[in-house]
């Protein structure tokens, strides 16, 4: 995970944070981070927790960009990072909802840190008007829009969505009360394709 800051961005809580993808591409790296999270001002550049830095080249958000909304969701490009052990997080569509409950997750355990030392349990919210989200129990602060929820298999980094924000519920689907509960987008298989098809077409 590294930073994204963009000028007129100085303030801590517009600094977003964005996962560096695994495309095996020899000259760019590509980011992956919340629509909404992106400042306006323009130019960015990224910055690793080591020091590395290198100017943004690209951006492009989702077709369809909807702040909050399955669409909310941006691909950055840079010239490659050298910086020794930066995780590059492969893409991994969950679309067995039933199957959250038995998994474990991990998310930063603080905006100031790279690594993803939390551990999250990941819960579907299904709400009377249709209404779905995927929710996070692990502690979020402003400024996080944008961190990748991630898992390990088989010793790979996958990321499977991005921490959106908060709900805040007065009738909650899980506990009949009023309630508040971190949310993320969560990655399918229609996402990643478009996501896959972006980067294709601006690699080196």
């Amino acid at each position: 995970m590294i930073r994204l800051i963009c000028n007129g961005a100085d303030a801590q809580f517009r600094q977003s944070r964005i996962a560096v993808l695994d495309v095996g591409d020899p000259v760019y790296d590509f980011g992956f981070a919340t629509g909404h999270a992106l400042p306006s001002e323009r130019p960015c550049r990224v910055k690793d927790f080591s020091g590395g830095e290198e100017s943004v080249n690209l951006i492009r958000l989702s077709d369809g960009y909807q702040s909050g909304e399955k669409t909310d969701w941006t691909v950055i490009r840079f010239d490659k990072l050298l910086t020794k052990g930066l995780v590059r997080y492969q893409l991994d569509p969950l679309e067995d909802l039933t199957l959250l409950d038995q998994k474990q997750f991990s998310f930063a355990q603080a905006r100031g840190l790279r690594q993803n030392s939390q551990k999250c349990k990941l819960s579907v919210l299904d709400f009377a008007n249709g209404r779905r989200r995927v929710t996070h129990d692990c502690r979020a602060v402003k400024g996080q829009s944008g961190s990748p929820i991630t898992r390990i298999v088989e010793g790979k980094h996958r990321l499977v969505g991005l921490h959106i924000g908060h709900l805040w519920m007065f009738d909650s689907p899980a506990t009949r009360r009023p309630d508040r509960a971190a949310y993320i987008n969560l990655l399918d298989r229609e996402t990643v394709d478009e996501i896959e098809s972006l980067i294709s077409q601006n690699r080196s």
